[in-house]
């Protein structure tokens, strides 16, 4: 009976990181080796959008603070595909503005339409002002 103490105890601790806001990070999922087969990379990627690294930090930064994996969006609205819209990252134009070398301004504008749905928000979206060191310096 001792030996299944520290068990129980790993076990209870390790269903109480839910509560303590742990998240485990998911991979995303791979494509078949027939979907791969069909994939065709371009000779260049020239004309694409250039992130560099401290830009794509602030904006990892602005989504988790936006955000946060695994967290579902919470609205007044009775239609709850609003609140499962809002809850996808892929619902939002993301725009990323470099205000000095150590200053970045995230922007995220809901776009319900990705969803299906014809529904405006007003005040769905924000905007990140993010230091080079990856804080949140302020939101609006």
């Amino acid at each position: 009976m001792k030996a299944f103490v520290p068990v129980i105890a790993l076990s209870m601790m390790m269903n109480g990181c839910s509560f303590l806001g742990y998240y485990k990070y998911t991979r995303a999922p791979r494509a078949s080796p027939e979907e791969i087969a069909s994939i065709q990379f371009p000779d260049s990627l020239e004309g694409g959008i250039h992130l560099s690294g401290p830009m794509m930090n602030a904006l990892g930064v602005a989504m988790n603070g936006f955000l946060p994996p695994g967290q579902e969006v919470e609205t007044n609205d009775p239609d709850k595909r609003v609140a499962a819209c809002l809850s996808h990252r892929s619902t939002y134009e993301t725009l990323v503005l470099q205000g000095d070398d150590d200053l970045f301004f995230v922007s995220f504008i809901p776009d319900l339409k990705r969803c299906g749905l014809d529904d405006e928000i007003l005040d769905g979206g924000a905007v990140y002002a993010i230091d080079g060191k990856g804080r949140i310096l302020d939101v609006r």
